[in-house]
């Protein structure tokens, strides 16, 4: 009985190592699992502070760019607005100046202050006319066309009075307005490198290379149409600038000798021949260019402000007025930018 009984007791505590063994088994994996689980959290906060941080740098460096753009546009828009402000005095100057030669004939006024010799005879009339006067350097100017002021109406030049009317023209005026076209020769020739504006530069007394293309593409193969132009510009660009070759006479007109292109040179009008109007055209525009800047002699060419939408050379007026748009279109983009980058 005895034993029976210590059987059953120790059936008993086997049950209960057993059930504890299992509990103790079940409460590890819970933990593992736990564990695990808390070091999935940890990493996670751990990359959640690293990109919190990194994100934080890159805000304050977004801050420091974006106070640095500030300043820059700040500077760029005070230096647009003394443009703006040098432009608009320019501009001022240059309709006071036009004003000027529109004035009537002075009455009461003393000839000796203000009249200019004249070298023609006693009586002579001449009708008023612009021209431009000549200037130092390679952006030197000279118009030999009688009709150059109806060619190019506006034109801020000097002006040659009527004979015994006076002149409202400073001869400082005069060099204000050679001087602030040279100026301007030299600022759009930084601004036009790549063409394609309303206002720019125009070198008088060079080939129309277009003139050429279409000429050879229509004589010519499409796939040598380029090296025939480009072979056949040269040539006439190299001649044009050969001073041995003169395709001028030389005539008297009221005394005076005076260079006439001559259209029926035999190089031109071989070139008219086999290539067409097109080259031809071309040819003698570089020509009277040269001729009209005064550069026959050494066959040179000259920078000339240019109004490409008339085709015809820019006043000084149309220059300042361009500038000054361009000006306020610039102010305006760099505001807009501004605003973005806020």
């Amino acid at each position: 009985m005895a034993e029976g009984m210590a059987t059953a007791r120790a059936g008993s505590l086997v049950s209960k190592l057993d059930s504890k063994i299992c509990y103790h088994r079940d409460a590890a994996l819970e933990y593992m699992e736990i564990k695990a689980v808390v070091g999935e959290v940890i990493e996670e906060k751990e990359m959640l502070q690293h990109d919190y941080h990194a994100l934080k740098d890159e805000l304050e460096a977004a801050k420091k760019t974006i106070v640095e753009v500030n300043k820059e546009l700040a500077a760029g828009n005070e230096e647009t607005s003394l443009n703006k402000k040098e432009l608009d005095l320019v501009k001022k100057k240059l309709q006071d100046w036009e004003a000027k030669q529109n004035l009537p004939e002075l009455q009461n006024c003393s000839a000796s202050e203000h009249v200019q010799p004249s070298n023609s005879k006693q009586g002579q009339k001449r009708s008023m006319r612009h021209q431009e006067v000549p200037s130092q350097g390679p952006l030197r100017i000279d118009a030999d066309k009688p009709d150059l002021a109806e060619e190019r109406p506006g034109s801020m030049l000097v002006n040659n009075p009527i004979v015994g009317q006076t002149s409202v023209v400073s001869p400082s005026t005069n060099d204000d307005m050679v001087a602030l076209r040279e100026h301007l020769i030299k600022q759009f020739l930084e601004i036009d490198k790549y063409g394609g504006r309303i206002i720019g530069i125009k070198e008088m007394g060079k080939l129309n290379v277009k003139a050429f293309e279409i000429a050879c593409a229509g004589k010519v193969r499409t796939t040598k149409a380029a090296d025939a132009s480009s072979k056949l510009y040269s040539l006439w660009q190299q001649r044009i600038t050969d001073v041995s070759w003169n395709p001028f006479n030389t005539v008297m007109v009221e005394g005076n000798r005076q260079e006439v292109l001559n259209v029926n040179d035999d190089k031109l009008q071989e070139l008219k021949k086999e290539w067409g109007e097109g080259p031809y055209k071309a040819v003698i525009d570089a020509l009277m260019e040269m001729k009209e800047y005064n550069c026959l002699g050494d066959r040179s060419t000259v920078y000339e402000l240019w109004n490409y939408r008339a085709d015809r050379k820019a006043t000084l007026t149309e220059c300042t007025e361009y500038m000054a748009d361009r000006v306020q279109e610039l102010t305006v983009v760099k505001r807009r930018r501004s605003r973005r980058m806020i």
